[in-house]
C-alpha cells in the first residue's frame, strides 16, 4: 500500500461517500508492488476538473487546472502536489507525435486504462483503503516481470506515441523485465514513428534511459529495436565499425555502449561516455586513420546533443571532454606534464577525464580491473599540497603583475598568470606572493 498523507486520505474517503473513488495509479503503484522506490503519485477518479477543485476547495485542498483538455489538475496536499486527471478516453489520427484528435471523460477506470501504455503501468490503487484495481492484466504481468501493452494489439497504443518505443527500452532495462514478443516486434516495426515526436520529448526519455539502471541493455535494445536513426542518428555510423584487436574487443558502437555502461550514473558523463568516439567514422572516411577522431567527435556531438535541446552548459562539458579524451592515451607522458594539463582543466574537468579514462579503458572488453591509477595519483597529490587548478588561486592578481612588471592591462597580463598557473601546479610550494612576484620576471 502506498504511503500517502494522512489529509490525501481523509480527502479521499469523502469522495468515495459521493460515490468518486479516488485512485493512484501507473508507475508509482507498479514500483510500490515491486517495493522500489516512489517519487511522484499520479491520481485519477471519475470527477471533471471544476467537480474535482469545487471537492478540495471544500476540503481545504488547493487545486488549480494545468491542463483543461486532458482534465489535469494539481493538488497541493502537506506540501507535495498531486497531479490529478479524469478517467478519458482518447483518439489519434496518423503519425506518433502523441496529439490526440479528441479527448472524451469517462466515468470508468476500466476504460481508462486502455489509453495506458503498458500493463504494468495500468494499476489503480484506492487512495482511500489500498485495494488494487487491474482492468489489463497487469498484476500476472508484474509477476512474471514481463512488459505487455494494455492492447491485445500491440501495435494499436505503439501507433498513439512513438515515444512509447523509447518507454518500452526504459522499462525492460531499469526493471530487469522480459518484453513480450508481440510487443517487441510492433515496437520494431514502428520505431519509425519516433521520427514524429518532439526532440525535446525525446532527451527526456533519452535522459531517464541514460541516468537509469541496466544501461548497456537499454542501449542494446534501442539500437536493436531500431530507435537509434530517430534518437542518435550519428551513432549508426559506429555500428559494425571494427577497430584493432589488440586494442578493443569491439566494434565503435558496442564499445560506446560499454564505456557509458561504466561511467557513475550522472547525465553529462554519461553521455560523454556514449559519444566520445562518434567522430571515429568521419575520421576514418576522411582521412583514412583516427587520429583527428576526438575533433570530429566533438563537432559531431555538440550538433546531436544541439538537436535534442539539451542546456548549453552541459553540451560544452560534454563536448570539452571529448576534445581532450586522447589525451595521454598511454598513459607514458611525464607528471610535470600531466600536472599542467590538470591545472588546465580544471579540478571539474578533471574529474570528468579520470572517470571518463577508466570508463574507456574498460569499454574496450579487454580491462575490466582499476586503471587510471596513475592519473587519479597525481590528482590526489597536488589536492593534498593544494597546488592551484585556476588562475584565481595563484598567489599574485593582474594588478601585481601590472604593477611589479610595470606594464600595462592586456593579452600580456594573461600569459604571464597563465604561465603562473602552470608552473605552480608542477612546484605548489612556490604560489606564495613573495616568491611569485620574482618568478614572474622571467615571463615578462
Amino acid at each position: 500500500m502506498l504511503k500517502l498523507p494522512t489529509a490525501l486520505r481523509v480527502f479521499a474517503e469523502t469522495l468515495e461517500q459521493e460515490g468518486a473513488t479516488l485512485y493512484a495509479v501507473g508507475g508509482c503503484v507498479r514500483d510500490a508492488l515491486l517495493r522500489r522506490d516512489v517519487h511522484d503519485v499520479d491520481l485519477c477518479s471519475r470527477l471533471k476538473p471544476d467537480e474535482l477543485i469545487e471537492r478540495a476547495k471544500n476540503a481545504g485542498i488547493a487545486a488549480r487546472i494545468v491542463q483543461p483538455t486532458l482534465g489535469t489538475v494539481l493538488l497541493s496536499v502537506d506540501g507535495t502536489d498531486y497531479e490529478h486527471t479524469t478517467f478519458r478516453t482518447e483518439s489519434y489520427g496518423a503519425g506518433g507525435a502523441h496529439k490526440p484528435d479528441a479527448v472524451r471523460f469517462s466515468d470508468a477506470p476500466e476504460v481508462d486504462a486502455f489509453r495506458r501504455d503498458f500493463s504494468i503501468n495500468a494499476l489503480y490503487e484506492s487512495v482511500s483503503d489500498g485495494t488494487i484495481l487491474d482492468p489489463t492484466g497487469g498484476l500476472p504481468d508484474l509477476k512474471n516481470r514481463v512488459l505487455r501493452t494494455t492492447t491485445k494489439d500491440p501495435a494499436v497504443i505503439l501507433r498513439d506515441d512513438g515515444l512509447r518505443v523509447l518507454r518500452l527500452v526504459r522499462f525492460a532495462a531499469a526493471l530487469r523485465f522480459s518484453i513480450d514478443p508481440a510487443t517487441w516486434e510492433a515496437a520494431r516495426a514502428n520505431a519509425a514513428l519516433l521520427d514524429d515526436v518532439a526532440w525535446e520529448r525525446k532527451r527526456e526519455e533519452l535522459a531517464k534511459i541514460l541516468t537509469g539502471e541496466n544501461v548497456f541493455h537499454a542501449l542494446t535494445l534501442l539500437r536493436d529495436v531500431g530507435a537509434l536513426p530517430y534518437l542518435l542518428p550519428e551513432l549508426c555510423a559506429c555500428d559494425g565499425m571494427a577497430q584493432r584487436e589488440d586494442y578493443h574487443k569491439y566494434d565503435v558502437l558496442t564499445h560506446l555502449f560499454h564505456t557509458c555502461g561504466n561511467t557513475p550514473n550522472e547525465l553529462g558523463i554519461r553521455l560523454a561516455g556514449l559519444l566520445h568516439d562518434v567522430g571515429k567514422p568521419e575520421a576514418l572516411r576522411r582521412d583514412g586513420k583516427l587520429y583527428a577522431h576526438d575533433s570530429y567527435g566533438e563537432r559531431i556531438a555538440r550538433t546531436m546533443l544541439e538537436r535534442l535541446r539539451f542546456p548549453n552548459a552541459l553540451i560544452d562539458r560534454v563536448c570539452g571532454i571529448i576534445r581532450i579524451h586522447m589525451f595521454d592515451l598511454r598513459d607514458e607522458a611525464a607528471e610535470a606534464t600531466v600536472r599542467r594539463r590538470f591545472a588546465e582543466w580544471g579540478r571539474e574537468r578533471t574529474e570528468d577525464l579520470i572517470r571518463i579514462r577508466e570508463a574507456d579503458v574498460r569499454g574496450s572488453g579487454y580491462r575490466t580491473d582499476y586503471v587510471a591509477e596513475r592519473w587519479r595519483a597525481i590528482y590526489a597529490k597536488m589536492q593534498s599540497e593544494h597546488a592551484p587548478f585556476s588562475e584565481g588561486e595563484i598567489g599574485v592578481s593582474g594588478g601585481d603583475i601590472m604593477q611589479e612588471l610595470g606594464i600595462p592591462a592586456g593579452e600580456r597580463v594573461g600569459r604571464i598568470k597563465h604561465a603562473l598557473l602552470l608552473h605552480c601546479a608542477v612546484h605548489p610550494e612556490e604560489n606564495k606572493r613573495e616568491t611569485l612576484l620574482k618568478r614572474m620576471h622571467d615571463y615578462r
